[in-house]
């Protein structure tokens, strides 16, 4: 029995009626455009600093004069420690060079100076101003107290501000900068202590052997030492090694003038990540 309301073709209509068919059933094999994928948002610019953990090598302020821009990063913990023996001039042992930072928000970290030994300690922080993917700026203000042994104290609080800048020079190497100003108790050579604002400027250039070692030289000054004057010119250099993302390892030697000496030392120091 026929289906009703269907007309059966006529042989006359047959080939149009196939072409129809044929034409239909290739529209429903041709699959449907596939939709367009979502943008991916563009990319984080780099940041110098280390990215979403503190990068060792880049952020430690060890065994350097000047200060690195890069803040650790919020809720990590960077302990920096050392060993240094210097001769001529004033021969002295300086340990354990301690130096504790705090990740406590974006672009914003805690310091304590200490514990120095027979040297003050104090406490400060570090603003990293911003980055993007090579450069990067920052200020620290640092605090200490007169907790230092009779030889080596100032015997009085200091206070000190830096800016720190630092930027690539070529893809293996990088400069830094540090200009600081000091403001604290000194003895002139007469024997008088008086307060005294001096200028700290440093520069340095880093370069990458690998992944995990890296060379630098530095030279740094201090535009008064006393409140009769003085002055101080000094040059280092060494090699950090990264034993692993956590944890840093260095070595460097210095030479240091001032108007009425000369000074050599020789360090060791250690860099930790937590």
């Amino acid at each position: 029995m026929p289906f009703q309301g269907l007309a059966l073709p006529k042989a006359n209509n047959l080939p149009v009626n196939l072409g129809m068919v044929l034409i239909f059933a290739a529209a429903l094999a041709v699959p449907s455009p596939a939709p367009m994928p979502t943008p991916t948002p563009a990319a984080t610019p780099g940041d110098p600093c280390g990215g979403a953990h503190t990068a060792l090598l880049s952020a430690l302020n060890r065994p350097t004069i000047g200060f690195s821009p890069c803040a650790v990063k919020p809720r990590e913990t960077v302990v920096e420690a050392g060993y240094a023996n210097q001769s001529g001039g004033q021969a002295m042992t300086i340990y354990p060079q301690g130096f504790i930072r705090l990740g406590a928000a974006p672009n914003l970290e805690l310091d304590i100076a200490g514990p120095n030994g027979k040297f003050d300690s104090g406490f400060g922080l570090k603003y990293e101003l911003g980055h993007d993917s090579q450069h990067a700026y920052a200020i620290d203000a640092l605090y200490t107290l007169p907790t230092g042994s009779a030889q080596y104290t100032s015997g009085a609080p200091s206070e000190q501000l830096n800016f720190d800048y630092s930027a690539p020079l070529t893809p293996g190497m990088g400069f830094g900068a540090t200009v600081g100003v000091a403001n604290s108790a000194a003895q002139a050579l007469d024997g008088h202590v008086a307060r005294t604002t001096t200028l700290l400027p440093s520069a340095v250039v880093t370069t990458l052997l690998n992944d995990r070692t890296q060379l630098y030289l530095e030279g740094y000054g201090s535009t008064r030492l006393r409140p009769d004057g003085g002055s101080l010119l000094g040059l280092d250099g060494g090699v950090q090694y990264l034993i692993s993302p956590q944890f840093e390892i260095d070595a460097e030697l210095g030479r240091t003038i001032t108007d009425i000496a000369v000074s050599h030392y020789a360090g060791i120091g250690i860099g930790v990540r937590f």
